[in-house]
């Protein structure tokens, strides 16, 4: 039970870490292309990945299958998602983007249970609707009316779906492969997806940028989508994707709280409200029991 404890633990420090890049990931959007962060971030989060998963990656057999399953994985979960989160942060504010982030339990479930042959109760589908309503209160600011459904909200959506089927392929691989060799070829692969949307015409501006923001974003690189990562993946398949992935509705507020004490950014009542309601929807669509 304190093995349990402490691995939720480690989990819910990875949340708060990552639900502050949505306010660090704002900043750097000021200064750096998306692809050119998302491309920047892999390097250095490799260099970091190189030193704590080598011993492993290099004891690992893995086959053509398992390559191919590793690339795909990094392609959606690594590529697709580091671009479209940065791209969305150009368009929308952190607390929206973190809400919307913050249905990819519900996503993650439904994705799990098709690919496990898990057959959801009406509760399941009840908590869903209700983190649905929440998250529509967010964006149509209230009116459930008129939906203020913009770019940036459809690039954070885009964020949370390759998320999600990330998380499903972690735990499908984790059977077969050890976790740090999925973090590492996941981040490899993904890295080599980037590499054809970084605007390198631009890449000259990158070395007139303060030493600042390159420190946040070479430090946030490596705790946030290194260390975090590694810790995550080498604890979700021990405790599910599905109740991993439940911890991720505390980044709403964690993004809040770096918003208000960063940024100066107002916490608004719907915001709260709509965060309370995802949270609730959430919570009771992934504490029902699956059938048999």
């Amino acid at each position: 039970m304190n093995k349990q404890w402490f691995i939720y633990f480690i989990l819910i420090l990875c949340v708060i870490a990552w639900g502050s890049n949505f306010v660090f990931g704002s900043i750097l959007v000021d200064v750096f292309d998306p692809s050119i962060i998302a491309f920047i971030r892999l390097i250095f989060i490799l260099i970091f990945l190189f030193f704590m998963t080598f011993r492993n990656i290099k004891n690992q057999k893995l086959n053509f299958h398992d390559y191919i399953w590793l690339a795909v994985a990094g392609f959606v979960g690594i590529s697709l998602n580091q671009w479209s989160f940065y791209a969305s942060l150009q368009y929308t504010e952190p607390v929206t983007a973190a809400l919307i982030l913050a249905l990819s339990p519900i996503v993650t479930a439904l994705l799990s249970s098709y690919y496990f042959n898990e057959r959801k109760k009406l509760q399941f589908w009840i908590g869903s609707f209700v983190a649905l309503i929440g998250v529509w209160l967010v964006i149509t600011k209230g009116s459930f009316l008129v939906p203020n459904f913009g770019k940036g909200e459809l690039l954070i959506t885009l964020t949370m779906l390759s998320f999600s089927v990330f998380l499903v392929f972690v735990q499908h691989l984790s059977k077969t492969i050890h976790p740090s060799s999925i973090t590492w070829y996941s981040n490899v692969f993904g890295l080599i997806g980037i590499l054809p949307f970084v605007p390198w015409h631009k890449t000259n501006i990158i070395f007139s940028v303060p030493f600042s923001y390159w420190l946040l974003l070479i430090i946030t690189a490596i705790i946030m989508h290194g260390l975090c990562t590694y810790l995550w993946n080498n604890s979700i398949h021990k405790v599910g994707a599905t109740k991993a992935a439940l911890l991720l509705n505390l980044e709403p507020f964690v993004a809040m709280v770096f918003g208000l004490l960063l940024l100066g950014m107002s916490i608004q009542l719907l915001q709260l409200i709509g965060a309370f309601v995802i949270v609730i929807g959430v919570s009771i669509s992934l504490q029902t029991k699956n059938k048999t």
